[in-house]
């Protein structure tokens, strides 16, 4: 305090008379001042008598340009980078003038103007530009007869003569001893001091010199050094500063912190011999030492007491250990797009302002929640990495961007930029898959589709089959309930459905990048190919504008098929030097956001009406438990890469209402397993909790439901509009833009030949002539796989096919013993033929009546009988009467086919002879197959 009291009673204010512009105290003429200077310079001695001294002062003096010339010539400096609320997040270096930060004199510490004269140019206040003594002590080392100690005297050049080594002489001619470089230098210093006053040229030189490492100018130095400005510099700080230009590698605070103290310390004590005085401290005078610090003679004085406790003070150094916020942001998207747009060059010198749109209240949010849920799981699940973006829907900005948990920690890979970087997405792309189902196939929400096992060859052959995550089916299950529930199955077969380059286009069309083609195979909707955050955070908010994506045009190209937009990164770049919008190149500089229609409004809202459906999560994750306390769509990933392993390879979870969407990856950056972990782990925790912090602020909103999708009734399996006659209908979200407007024709009423599957006709017997309500699959339109799971849908329906071929008559099962009407006892070999190309089976039954009430099962076979037998009937110990015989044949296609005959069973006591009664009995009506379908 004591300290404090006195500065504060000794600075006093003093006004001197002064001649001309300049400071020089003395008539002569200038160029007279400069011989009568370096007079004590050999070396300049020896140029100024081979020249005609005025002549050659006038030669030099009438090149000197404006130092703001000069200084408006240098680099710029390097591009500053902030956040949309002008924080700043990094500067970039220039590699040739470091780190600047221009400040008036005004806003520079007392302290650091009295160490800087009393050290560089004691008789700044006074000299005309040239510091005479100096020039002598260099005069003297130069012809050898004085130790040259740059540690323990003041410079040879004034401050003016080390400002005008600065931005008039070349960098590579400076460490030359030229003697026309002296002359030059030393004629300059004096025609600047005549020009400029030496409040003007000592902040140019403060604002010019090296203070070591990057820093150039004390405001840079004060900052990277100390974290303050220059203004706030104390005693021992500036001291320390003002030792290093002497020799900047040996003073480096950071790495010589033992030699810049000395050298501080030994800054104060030179100050301490200046100018020595008394000042009255609490009613006594006390020793001190007296400083100008400025043209108009102020001055401050500093106690021997201030500068014994500032001798004591340990070194202060605070740097950071990298000067950076968001470095993936900064680095892998910010960075790439400066150069796209302005040159390398620009970045590093071309003094540019940048605003970028993350909002670094948010970043630091986000580096919040990955940290508290990667550092919950981590021991358990060996996974030590995350990475999370968000942006804004409606105008495509990003908001925040973490490519990984601590980009300064090499342990974890962390200058991998996961958010940029390819990954295995896991089910977090279903949504897009059908969406191009709802657009290309006219499927609904609601629309069914079969969650039983499939099986199809990989790329290597062998055959592969998804399973769900809890390993079990589904049956028929809604589009709803298969996507909220993230089953594998369904998605698989949807990619069938549609055709995998088909899911491709999708992808790249929604903003997705680097699907380069190959053969990813069905696998492509859960898992099977590598993807980016960014990219599929970009994707989501596609759904979150109803079908819109938003963007600026692209300065990469990423190939035909992909997007020819990109987030918003950039909200405007300016030219600091002349305050120049350099981008967006608008009339209200604000970026013109572009929009591009991806898919159908009403497809998208399908998606959305689905992922925000809390019902619609109740089989894998429970009713309602995903959920931030409004409305949201969520969907969670987990990629599951290592065969025959309970490992997982990364989790993921995004998240999006109207106003944001963000997107979270777990995982390790080096690709190693996780274990002991789901999608609701770490990535679902950190969204949820970044979603819930971001929209604090926000209203609650929901998706709006665009006109053109209704609400209608659509037939299984053809999801054509349900009529009277469909088998199995659901009601459905659909979109006009491709809802069916033809009424369902697969499921039909139709006469049946029994014994072959096919249409009746005039040569059917009438006996053989059913009435069967089935499904007719259309013989053109579909696929194969459509086709094979239409049949399936037939199967699980317990439905059979309704035909569209005529019979023939010729059937291809007949019963040739025992024949129609015939009586019959005891023992009874049946024979007949089977003739069927699709054979699975075939059973031998009978009953009692015509049509009997049940059947009995005599045998059933999955062979061929290799002769014309089919089974043996003991009919002894059956009650007299008639009887129903028949054979059925199962068949992959056609369903069942069946022929009979009606026999009378007499009693065994009767006559061995009645046989040959062939009365007819009468012919059955065939029972049929379908009756009052609970469908």
């Amino acid at each position: 305090m004591a300290k404090n009291v006195a500065t504060r009673r000794l600075i006093r204010e003093k006004r001197r008379e002064r001649h001309g512009r300049g400071s020089g105290g003395t008539s002569l003429p200038r160029w007279m001042q400069a011989i009568i200077a370096l007079c004590g310079l050999f070396i300049v001695a020896l140029a100024v008598a081979g020249a005609t001294g005025y002549g050659v002062y006038q030669s030099y003096a009438s090149d000197l340009k404006s130092p703001e010339e000069l200084l408006a010539q240098q680099p710029a400096g390097g591009a500053k980078i902030y956040d949309r609320n002008g924080r700043l997040l990094y500067e970039y270096i220039d590699d040739r003038s470091g780190l600047r930060a221009p400040v008036s004199l005004e806003d520079i510490s007392p302290f650091m103007i009295a160490a800087t004269i009393s050290t560089e140019d004691y008789n700044y206040w006074s000299n005309p530009g040239v510091n005479w003594r100096g020039l002598a002590r260099a005069g003297l080392e130069q012809l050898g007869l004085r130790e040259a100690d740059a540690a323990t005297s003041t410079g040879g050049s004034s401050i003016t003569q080390q400002l005008v080594k600065n931005i008039y002489i070349p960098e590579e001619e400076r460490a030359e001893r030229s003697y026309t470089r002296k002359l030059k230098e030393t004629i300059y210093a004096i025609e600047l001091t005549d020009r400029y006053s030496k409040d003007q040229i000592l902040e140019w030189y403060l604002n010019q010199i090296s203070y070591g490492g990057l820093y150039y100018g004390v405001e840079a130095a004060s900052l990277g050094y100390f974290g303050k400005s220059a203004k706030d510099l104390t005693l021992e700080e500036a001291a320390l500063l003002a030792g290093i230009p002497a020799c900047p590698s040996c003073y480096d605070p950071i790495n010589n912190p033992e030699e810049a103290v000395a050298r501080r310390n030994r800054v104060m004590q030179l100050m301490r011999t200046r100018d020595r005085t008394t000042v009255d401290f609490a009613g006594e005078d006390v020793p001190a030492s007296k400083f100008q610090i400025s043209g108009d003679g102020t001055e401050i004085a500093i106690t021997d007491l201030q500068f014994y406790l500032a001798t004591l003070t340990p070194l202060n150094i605070a740097p950071q250990r990298f000067p950076v916020q968001a470095p993936h942001w900064v680095f892998e998207q910010i960075q790439p797009e400066l150069e796209a747009r302005f040159g390398r060059e620009a970045l590093y010198r071309g003094g540019l302002r940048v605003t970028t749109t993350i909002d670094l209240d948010l970043q630091e949010k986000a580096e919040e929640v990955l940290e508290t849920w990667i550092s919950e799981f981590e021991a358990s699940a060996d996974g030590h990495n995350g990475a999370l973006v968000a942006l804004d829907p409606r105008t495509s900005e990003v908001l925040a961007y973490v490519g990984s948990r601590d980009y300064f920690r090499d342990d974890i890979q962390g200058r991998v930029d996961n958010a940029n970087s390819f990954h295995s997405p896991g089910s977090t792309l279903k949504p897009f898959a059908y969406a191009a189902a709802f657009e290309q196939l006219g499927w609904g929400t609601d629309s069914l589709i079969l969650d039983t096992p499939i099986s199809v060859p990989d790329r290597n052959g062998e055959p592969f089959s998804p399973r769900n995550p809890n390993g079990g089916y589904a049956g028929p299950i809604s589009i709803r309930n298969a996507l909220g529930n993230s089953l594998n199955i369904p998605a698989f077969k949807t990619s069938l459905y549609l055709g995998v380059d088909k899911v491709e286009e999708i992808y790249r069309r929604f903003g997705m990048t680097g699907i380069d083609g190959e053969n990813y195979g069905p696998s492509i909707t859960i898992g099977g190919i590598d993807i980016k955050l960014i990219d599929v955070a970009y994707a989501y908010t596609v759904f979150a504008n109803n079908g819109v994506m938003r963007g600026v045009p692209t300065p990469n190209d990423y190939g035909e098929g992909y997007r020819d937009l990109d987030p918003v990164k950039i909200l405007q770049v300016v030219r600091e030097s002349d305050q120049q919008v350099l981008y967006p190149e608008t009339d209200d500089n604000r970026v013109k956001v572009e929009e591009r229609r991806i898919i159908d409004a009403g497809h998208a809202f399908m998606i959305n009406d689905i992922l925000s459906d809390p019902n619609a999560f109740c089989i894998t994750y429970g009713c309602g438990a995903l959920s931030i306390g409004r409305e949201w769509a969520v969907k969670t990933g987990t990629s599951e890469p290592y065969e025959n392993s309970s490992a997982i390879g990364e989790t993921w979870t995004y998240g999006y209402t109207p106003e944001l969407v963000a997107g979270v990856w777990a995982g390790n950056a080096d690709n190693s397993p996780m274990f002991n972990i789901t999608s609701t782990s770490i990535s679902y925790r950190a969204l949820r909790d970044f979603m819930v912090a971001a929209l604090a602020d926000t209203p609650p909103s929901t998706f709006q439901r665009p006109p053109e999708v209704v609400e209608m009734d659509i037939c299984v399996p053809s999801n054509l509009k349900a009529d009277a006659d469909c088998g199995r209908r659901v009601r459905s979200l659909m979109s006009k833009t491709n809802a069916p407007q033809k009424d369902d024709d697969w499921w039909r009423r139709v006469r049946v030949d029994i014994r072959d599957g096919l249409l009746a006709t005039e040569r059917t017997p009438p006996q053989f002539v059913q009435e069967r309500f089935g499904l007719a699959i259309p013989a053109e339109g579909l696929s194969d796989f459509a086709r094979q799971q239409a049949q399936e849908w037939a199967r699980v329906l317990n439905a059979g096919r309704a035909p569209e071929q005529e019979s023939t008559g010729d059937a291809p099962l007949q019963i040739t013993s025992p024949r129609q009407g015939q009586r019959i006892s005891g023992t009874v070999f049946v024979t007949g033929k089977i003739d069927v190309e699709d054979f699975v089976a075939y059973r031998v039954e009978f009953g009692q009546g015509n049509p009997p009430l049940a059947w009995q099962l005599l045998i059933r076979e999955t062979a061929l009988p290799s002769s014309n037998g089919l089974a043996i009937w003991n009919t002894s110990g059956l009650p007299a009467g008639t009887y129903t015989l028949r054979v059925v044949v199962e068949t992959a296609t056609r369903g069942e086919l069946s022929t009979f005959v009606v026999v009378t069973v007499r009693d065994s006591g009767g006559d061995e002879d009645e046989d040959e009664d062939n009365t007819p009995a009468p012919l059955p009506t065939p029972t049929p197959d379908f009756r009052d379908l609970d469908l």
